[in-house]
């Protein structure tokens, strides 16, 4: 019989703390991504001449996006496929900032904001770093903030 009222008290005891940890508010975690901000050192848009081509390419950096030439626009609000990465990723590597699609090594590309003179005058230009595969230095290529040869 002791044993009975010994079980019950126990079974009673633990109903009675689940109740209470069941009613205790936590805070719940959001797995809500943030948003991708480029620094408003990269912001604008900047051109470059190819000698070679002889054709002017594009790129365009905005609070949230990034686009270069006929490249799909990507935004630092768009999340990736299951919501967990924006598809434009910024990350910085020394000076530069590294521009990435989601995490990924897509869209690869080095940039950092200086100030140069070009004709005499001062202007706020694009550095990008460039290195490919089978090239045994990285150089350097300006954009500027307009079309300048």
């Amino acid at each position: 019989m002791k044993k009975r009222r010994y079980y019950y008290l126990l079974i009673l005891a633990a109903l009675g703390i689940g109740i209470f940890l069941g009613n205790i508010n936590v805070p719940s975690a959001s797995a809500h991504a943030k948003y991708t901000v480029v620094p408003k050192s990269l912001r604008g848009t900047y051109h470059h001449y190819s000698k070679k081509s002889h054709k002017w390419s594009r790129v365009k950096f905005t609070k949230y996006t990034y686009k270069l030439g006929n490249h799909q626009k990507l935004s630092g609000k768009k999340l990736m496929a299951g919501g967990l990465y924006p598809q434009l990723s910024l990350t910085k590597y020394d000076s530069y900032y590294v521009t990435e699609l989601g995490e990924s090594d897509a869209f690869q590309a080095f940039y950092k904001g200086v100030t140069v003179t070009k004709h005499g005058k001062k202007m706020h230009a694009l550095k990008e770093l460039v290195s490919y595969p089978g090239i045994k230095h990285e150089y350097t290529r300006i954009w500027y903030s307009s079309k300048i040869k």
